[in-house]
């Protein structure tokens, strides 16, 4: 194995600096990984510009990785080394710089990693197993809406959801995620992604390019809904599910807290939650967590019934760590999952 190199934050709030990091040794139930993909999520963008979880540094930070296994320690059985995995870095990982995804070799819990098939796509695999649970929580656990089956589609239930930002990373897999579950899903879209966002099968889509008026009396036209999912995380979605939300009160679920939250109207009620770790760390979610990775998800990538949005590649391994996240914090992903390679 080659030395390990990490895009490490020095300090809050500071761009990335690569530098030489230590090389790990595998424990009991964890696996060493050769890093060949790592997933960008929105969220890592606003940990480094907001310092959002008051991190300790220098930090190591990212979320989801995939890659090839080249040790294992004491106890793991269900990889070995060769072996392409997809991980996150769920629980106590968290706050520990060797399971960080923006590295060349970090370590990975066995119990947060899946196998691939072979042919399985590292960068697509990376891209879901974090964002999905993400869906999965928030759609089935804090909406307590139903779970789809492993394949195929549910009968409908002839209720109806509101996800906003169906081309998100997220959004698409919740639309997709209810839509099999047998809900009716009204979604939002621009032109630009409408043919990605009808490939997860929602019911209607939204033009969110149209003024806000004009969304918020389309979406309600299509009501009622028996729950509202927000994917973006952002103020100005925020002011609008406040806004939509307004005349009868109600409750939504968001990705990300923002600097508007306090001024919801009284009636109107912002939910957030770190939600993958509800659903994979939550002691009385562990059914569910297991259905997750070792049914549902690995039978999705296999079938195709699971699927990341188009992958962007950004090239220059590493160093194209920043590139990344600023491409996020600034906006300019859209329909797209960010991707970069740390072997490059």
């Amino acid at each position: 194995m080659d030395n390990n190199k990490a895009a490490v934050i020095k300090e809050a709030h500071a761009p990335i600096t690569v530098e030489p990091a230590q090389s790990y040794t595998p424990g009991t139930g964890e696996v060493l990984v050769r890093n060949e993909a790592i997933s960008f999520n929105p969220i890592e963008a606003k940990i480094q510009k907001w310092d959002m979880f008051k991190s300790k540094y220098p930090a190591i930070t990212g979320f989801t990785f995939g890659g090839t296994v080249l040790q294992i320690g004491v106890d793991v059985t269900s990889v070995k080394p060769g072996d392409r995995v997809a991980a996150a870095r769920w629980g106590w990982t968290g706050g520990d710089d060797r399971f960080g995804a923006f590295q060349q070799y970090p370590l990975a819990l066995e119990q947060n990693l899946i196998k691939l098939d072979p042919q399985g796509s590292l960068e697509h695999a990376s891209g879901v197993i974090a964002n999905l649970a993400t869906a999965i929580a928030a759609v089935s656990i804090c909406m307590g809406l139903k779970f789809p089956p492993v394949t195929g589609k549910a009968e409908k239930t002839g209720n109806k959801v509101f996800i906003y930002g169906g081309s998100s990373s997220v959004g698409g897999l919740a639309v997709k995620y209810a839509s099999d579950a047998g809900y009716d899903v009204v979604t939002t879209s621009s032109p630009k992604n409408w043919q990605l966002v009808e490939s997860r099968e929602p019911t209607h889509i939204i033009d969110h390019t149209q003024s806000r008026d004009k969304v918020i009396a389309e979406t309600q036209a299509h009501g009622p809904y028996v729950g509202y999912l927000e994917a973006i995380g952002s103020a100005e979605v925020t002011e609008l599910m406040g806004e939509l939300l307004s005349e009868k009160g109600g409750v939504f679920f968001s990705m990300s807290p923002t600097p508007v939250d306090g001024q919801l109207a009284r009636n109107v009620e912002k939910k957030f939650f770190g939600y993958s770790e509800v659903l994979v760390s939550d002691p009385e979610n562990q059914k569910a967590r297991k259905w997750y990775m070792e049914e549902y998800l690995p039978e999705g990538l296999r079938n195709g019934n699971i699927f990341s949005n188009p992958i962007l590649c950004v090239s220059g391994g590493l160093g194209a760590v920043q590139e990344a996240l600023d491409l996020l914090y600034d906006g300019k992903v859209s329909g797209q999952k960010v991707v970069v390679n740390p072997q490059e």
